[in-house]
């Protein structure tokens, strides 16, 4: 009986096993993104924020950066086909015991894409003309500015949706989308030095199929 029972089971579990497998939802990649660079202050509580991106995924990084004579990726700011810009102001500043704190309201952020990087001028952080062309924007979540040490280093944690996004040849290759990357959010963390003017962090994300 035990035998025949058995047998049973593994009939019926056969034939809802294609069932089964067909219901499940599609499953999608997670996605780690590096980013370095830092900010300007505009005002004594604004400021702009560029990154570019030493890893975006599984990016190669010829895809990413400027090659020098020897075909090696120039992996530095003024080298980067994408860099991230994002306008920030300091709401509130206060203290909790050591820890300096900051009040950063949500504010937008775009992704430029430019195949002549170099020609990028940054002297002036309301000029954006020459940054190249916007790829995608994001809605960037607010957060708390977080210090040990009167602000010679810090923290920040945040999340970025991506709330529209356009297919470009990445460096004179097939069209990419960074929706492939980043399908609808990602999420950040971020260490600065000297006041935020040097960061770097990483991001987590969920690409699409």
């Amino acid at each position: 009986m035990r035998i025949a029972t058995l047998i049973l089971l593994s009939v019926l579990l056969v034939s809802i096993s294609p069932a089964a497998r067909a219901a499940e939802p599609a499953g999608n990649d997670p996605v780690v993104i590096s980013f370095a660079g830092g900010s300007v202050w505009t005002s004594g509580s604004t400021g702009t924020c560029i990154w570019y991106f030493p890893v975006l995924g599984n990016l190669a990084l010829e895809s990413l950066f400027e090659t020098d004579g020897s075909g090696n990726p120039i992996i530095d700011k003024q080298h980067a086909y994408l860099i991230w810009v994002s306008d920030w102001s300091i709401a509130a500043g206060f203290s909790q015991g050591p820890l300096s704190l900051a009040v950063l309201p949500s504010g937008q952020a775009t992704i430029y894409y430019s195949a002549t990087p170099e020609a990028r001028n940054f002297s002036d952080p309301a000029n954006r003309s020459t940054w190249g062309t916007p790829v995608a924007t994001f809605v960037r979540g607010g957060s708390l500015f977080q210090s040990p040490d009167n602000w010679a280093s810090d923290k920040f944690f945040f999340t970025a949706t991506l709330a529209s996004s356009k297919s470009f040849p990445m460096n004179g290759r097939k069209p990419f989308n960074l929706r492939e990357v980043i399908q609808h959010s990602m999420t950040c963390f971020e260490y600065g030095a000297n006041a935020s003017t040097s960061e770097a962090g990483t991001c987590f994300a969920v690409g699409s199929d």
